[in-house]
Order: structure tokens, then C-alpha cells, then sequence
């Protein structure tokens, strides 16, 4: 089906909520969507396995939303969640391959979550973000990784090169990471010279999300960072499905892209976030620290709808952040509406749009 179809699978005496316009889906229909961002990535995976007996049951109240419909309607959505005050206001999914239980691919967003996996670490001080990474781990020795605070490649300001490639250190780098062609940790030793001191300025790279993904992993004593994830974010949001993660050929995680997981799961993710950002706890002070600035976007590259950075999180005002992923996947939370949107697709034509929503919301 072509069209935009609402959803609530939870309540079975409700097949079909309401039906939009049919409309073309040309644009995101292009390219086969396992070989993009924001589809189906069929790359070499670890399963991240849910708790059926703790999931978590999302409440639903369907509204007809001007902007959320005209988001919907864009050609190049995949799919789109609204929830506010705890609610589903709106759920759709443009795409053929596209439904309740597709895995939807996260590209950067895989970059936030990562962050979020250090609050056990740092609360229960096996990790101080203020000490350099090469205190934790020696993968990195001879880089400018080795001597930057864990603090410094969080919020992007590493000291490293400046990427070529949307972030990556090279051509091609997401595709040799994501079939085993190359390790993320072989690419950082080859392009690890330092231009500027970290903690100076701010620069958007994949590689800094990298560090932080072996530093979780050494501590714990792990090949990857896949069990603190699991234990301090997945096994908390209540997901329904199972979700998975790109490793690259050495095992690490694709910490900088490679998460997918069900539209209602991020969803879930986006509340769990609302909630940790309030919680009055060491963790709940990391998230919230987490979610708000720690240094100035000057809007040179990526993300120019946003005034800052937090620790792996676009800040675009006092009370709202966003998980953002290229292509056009995004999770925007709004702490004062009390609300999370989600969208899913890999052609970045409407994002204004979302914002606006969001706005409207």
C-alpha cells in the first residue's frame, strides 16, 4: 500500500485508525533501503535481545495533526511517531517494506545511545569523563584519541583531523566498516594525527564515537560495548522487539551508525530519555548533562539547525534535543512539551518540517 496507514497493534479490535491521501513514494523508493540509511541494513549484526516480561505498554490517542500529516505525506518519510504527555498521537509508515515490526536503521543516532551507555561507568566511578581515554584503553595509543578526555571526544572536540566524508575519516568508511572490509580502530590509527588541542573547538566525527565505544568496552572487560548498552539503556525503555547492532570486522560496535530497532522501540527509547533527563540521580544528572550544551556549533558543517552539542546530542534550544541520524532519521525530544518525535527515512528534504512540528506540538 502506497498510502500513509495508522496503526495500533496493541489493541486488536483496532485494524485501521485512518487512511490519507494516496500519494507517490518515488523518492524513497529510489535506492533498495538495506543499502541506505534510515532502511533495513542487512550488514553483519548483533542481536540485542528484549525482556518480554518488561515491556513496556504504550498508550494511544490518535489525533489528526496538520503537521504531522504533512511531515507524513513527504515522499521521502519512511515512517513517523508522535507522543506527547505519554501518548501516541500519531503513527505511520510510508514505505512497502515498512510496518509495526520493520527494524528501522539509525545511522548517527547509534551515536547518542552509545553516550548514554557510560552513566553506569561514571555513577559508579569505574569511568571519570575528566581523565584521557588512553587511561582506559590502549587501542588507541599514538593518536590524538590517546591523550583526549573522554569529556572532549563526547562533545566532539577530540583534536583530531578534520572528516572529509559527513563525519567519516574516510571514503567509504561506513561501508568498509559495516561488510569487514576494515576496523574502525584500523582507520583512526592511519588518520590519527591531531590538528588542535581538545577541548578547543568543535568538530562532528564518527571516530570520537568510536573512542568512547572502546573505553565502555575496556572497562567492562568486554570485545565491545554491547552488554553496558544493553544493561543501562535496552533493558530499561521496555522494548517489545528484539533490536541489533552493527559490529565491525574486529567486533567492535558501529558506534557511530549502526543501531536499528522497531519505530515504537525508538519511541520507547525517546520516553526512557524524558524520563532519565528528570530523574533525580547520578545518572539522571549524566542525561541531563548529556542533553544539554556543552559546546558551540559555529554551524560550519553538520547540523545547522542546532546551537549546540551535548555528549553525542544535538541541543537545538534550552529544552529540546535531538538524536540525529544522515539521511533524515531523527528523534527529537522536547522536555517542556513533554513530547518525542520520531522519523525515519534517507533523503533529508523536510526536516524543517519536523522542527516545525515539533514547534506546533
Amino acid at each position: 500500500m502506497n498510502g500513509i496507514v495508522l496503526r495500533n497493534t496493541i489493541k486488536p479490535f483496532v485494524i485501521l485508525i485512518a487512511t490519507v491521501n494516496m500519494f507517490s513514494v518515488h523518492a524513497a523508493s529510489q535506492v533498495p533501503p538495506e543499502q541506505e540509511a534510515g532502511g533495513f541494513s542487512k550488514r553483519p549484526s548483533l542481536i540485542v535481545k528484549h525482556n518480554p516480561d518488561k515491556v513496556r505498554q504504550l498508550l494511544f490517542k490518535f489525533e489528526d495533526i496538520y503537521s504531522a500529516n504533512q511531515v507524513a505525506k513527504n515522499p521521502s518519510n519512511m515512517a513517523l511517531l508522535v507522543i506527547k504527555n505519554g501518548k501516541v498521537l500519531h503513527e505511520s509508515y510510508n514505505h512497502p517494506k515498512a510496518h509495526s515490526e520493520s527494524l528501522f536503521f539509525s545511522m548517527s543516532i547509534s551515536k547518542s545511545l552509545t553516550a548514554y551507555s557510560l552513566a553506569n561507568l561514571i555513577c559508579s566511578g569505574k569511568v571519570d569523563i575528566h581523565k584521557p581515554v588512553g587511561y582506559y584503553t590502549s587501542e588507541l595509543r599514538n593518536t590524538t584519541w590517546d591523550s583526549a578526555s573522554l569529556r572532549d571526544v563526547l562533545r566532539m572536540s577530540s583534536g583530531a583531523k578534520i572528516p572529509k566524508y559527513s563525519g567519516q575519516l574516510e571514503k567509504n568508511q561506513f561501508r568498509n566498516t559495516t561488510k569487514h572490509i576494515l576496523s574502525m580502530n584500523e582507520i583512526m590509527h592511519r588518520n590519527g594525527e591531531r590538528t588542535i588541542e581538545p577541548g578547543i573547538k568543535f568538530n562532528y566525527m564518527s571516530a570520537d564515537t568510536s573512542a568512547i565505544e572502546r573505553v565502555i568496552a575496556a572497562v567492562s572487560n568486554e570485545k565491545n560495548g554491547l552488554k553496558e548498552f544493553k544493561t543501562q539503556v535496552w533493558d530499561q525503555v521496555g522494548a517489545e522487539s528484539d533490536a541489533k547492532w552493527n559490529i565491525d570486522k574486529a567486533g567492535a560496535l558501529n558506534a557511530y551508525a549502526g543501531f536499528s530497532a522497531t519505530l515504537r522501540d525508538w519511541g520507547r527509547l525517546g520516553l526512557w530519555s524524558l524520563a532519565k533527563n528528570s530523574e533525580d540521580s547520578c545518572e539522571g544528572r549524566f542525561h541531563k548533562e548529556a542533553n544539554t550544551q556543552q559546546i558551540i556549533n559555529h554551524k560550519e558543517r553538520q547540523g545547522k539547525a542546532f546551537k549546540g552539542y551535548g555528549y553525542q546530542v544535538w541541543i537545538r534550544n534550552d529544552h529540546e534535543y535531538w538524536w540525529v541520524g544522515h539521511g533524515g532519521q531523527r528523534v527529537g525530544i522536547n522536555t517542556e512539551k513533554n513530547a518525542v518525535i520520531v522519523a525515519f527515512s534517507y533523503v533529508e528534504d523536510y526536516m524543517t518540517d519536523l522542527y516545525k512540528l515539533m514547534d506546533e506540538l
